[in-house]
């Protein structure tokens, strides 16, 4: 399974991050290079394809929706 450049991006962030609650304004930052209500569809989008691809990849890790706060990139407990 490939990821695409944004995807990789995307996914580094959150590893770096891991455990850590990362906002959608600090994932439109980093990952598109500036901050505007267009891009959080943008994170929305690509957390779904990288849960996708998590998920069929069967990884032991998750990424969390933190409710009106942003994403956590956690384990998995087995």
């Amino acid at each position: 399974m490939t990821l695409s450049g944004k995807e990789f991006a995307l996914m580094e962030f959150l590893f770096r991050n891991k455990n850590q609650v990362v906002n959608r304004e600090q994932i439109a930052e980093r990952i598109w290079g500036y901050d505007n209500d267009s891009q959080y569809n943008n994170v929305e989008v690509y957390i779904s394809f990288l849960r996708k691809k998590i998920k069929f990849l069967e990884a032991n890790v998750r990424i969390k929706v933190i409710r009106g706060i942003g994403y956590m990139l956690e384990e998995i407990d087995d």
